[in-house]
């Protein structure tokens, strides 16, 4: 038989205990007994670690369970998250061996964000409250003790400012999911110009045979890009996609990127225009933007056992060079950072490690505005030179 070039697969994980002895472990199918969409949500509920989030939306960052059972006006949300930033998180737990699962997720997704839409913070606290597991004052104070958890007044601001554009990761999370339900993940994606990101997750546990024990194995299977045009169509209530004209969609994004660039326009209305045209600049030669908290200038090199990163923008603004010091010779990662700092008139300074990056003073970095637009070819030069050096460092040592 022959299995198709798109197909995924895994083998069967093997336990290889302290003492040298080695067990095969058996899958478990959801439904078998108390395995069922319940102990599935359960468990996602209690340890949302188990959700792969960086890898659909890094911006995000770490998700806080809120309560399950979350009353709205199309029904009931099986589990919903907020992160410190009043990000938000849906997620449906689903048995994919029921066929009217698989065909209704993508539109059950769409009702429930039609429904979030047109609550305000209140109510949406309120609906919280009604489901099952929140147990806090407050929605803020699950995340008010955590790193980097905005005020409660800016945290109720961000919340209500995602309720009204709809802008929420959902993700349908299942063991087994069958692949007519990526398509219509696909479809969601070609179609909806949607304000949210959809995302499709496998839960597969796996039972040690002779313990009993279980572990459960994430993994995404895919996404959408959130389209920064436009959103799903509502009318009278009932949420409706909308195709987007091919010749006007827009460039494929996702919520982590859009929060990043609102930040940078705080900053400087022009900014995220520029390093969006620096990025591109920046293409042929193999670097490319990889946000994470923040927006790395990244490049995999042959032979190199992580990427040569040139630099990270923050959300304010700020460029810091250090990070090329980490993984490049400490001589080609100075010639690139005193390069730099020639040209905004700074000076090269080091950290307690002895990284040296780009400062103003010694101890600041300078604004990306410093940068771009004015210095941008010298820049691009900048790093051209030192991806020229490192490729060359590379074939001497290969």
């Amino acid at each position: 038989m022959t299995v198709p070039s798109n197909a995924k697969a895994s083998g069967t994980p093997l336990l290889i205990t302290p003492d040298g002895a080695q067990v095969r472990l058996e899958r478990i199918g959801l439904a078998e007994g108390h395995y069922n969409e319940d102990w599935l949500q359960a468990l996602a509920f209690n340890h949302p670690e188990l959700l792969p989030i960086s890898d659909i939306e890094p911006g995000f960052g770490r998700i806080v369970a809120v309560a399950r059972e979350v009353p709205c006006a199309h029904g009931y949300i099986d589990n919903l998250y907020v992160t410190p930033s009043g990000d938000l998180v849906l997620v449906e737990a689903k048995l994919w061996r029921n066929p009217q699962a698989r065909r209704e997720v993508v539109a059950q997704a769409l009702d429930y964000v039609s429904a979030l839409m047109s609550m305000g913070y209140e109510a949406f606290e309120q609906s919280c409250r009604k489901g099952q597991g929140l147990a806090a004052s407050s929605i803020h104070a699950l995340v008010a003790d955590l790193p980097d958890a905005l005020n409660e007044a800016e945290f109720i601001d961000a919340v209500s400012g995602n309720l009204v554009r709809g802008r929420m990761l959902v993700i349908a999370l299942g063991d087994g999911i069958r692949s007519e339900t990526e398509a219509l993940a696909s479809l969601l994606q070609s179609h909806a110009g949607a304000h949210f990101t959809f995302a499709l997750v496998e839960l597969t546990p796996w039972r040690n045979p002779q313990t009993g024990d279980i572990i459960a194995v994430p993994g995404t299977l895919a996404r959408t890009a959130m389209i920064m045009r436009g959103i799903v169509g509502i009318e009278n209530g009932v949420a409706h996609v909308k195709p987007v004209a091919p010749a006007a969609k827009a460039r494929a994004s996702t919520i982590s990127d859009e929060l990043f660039f609102e930040e940078l326009a705080q900053r400087d209305p022009h900014l995220p225009d520029q390093l969006r045209a620096f990025l591109a600049r920046l293409e042929p030669l193999g670097v490319y933007g990889d946000l994470k908290a923040s927006m790395n200038l990244k490049i995999d090199l042959p032979g190199a056992a992580k990427p040569m990163n040139f630099g990270y923008v923050t959300k304010g603004g700020k460029l810091w060079t250090d990070a090329l010091s980490w993984t490049a010779p400490q001589e080609i990662a100075r010639k690139y950072n005193s390069t730099l700092a020639a040209m905004i008139g700074g000076q090269m300074a080091f950290t307690s490690n002895s990284h040296s990056y780009v400062s103003t003073n010694g101890k600041s970095a300078p604004r990306l505005s410093q940068l771009l637009p004015e210095n941008a070819d010298s820049w691009a030069e900048a790093i051209e030179t030192a991806v020229t050096a490192l490729q060359q460092r590379g074939d001497d040592n290969a």
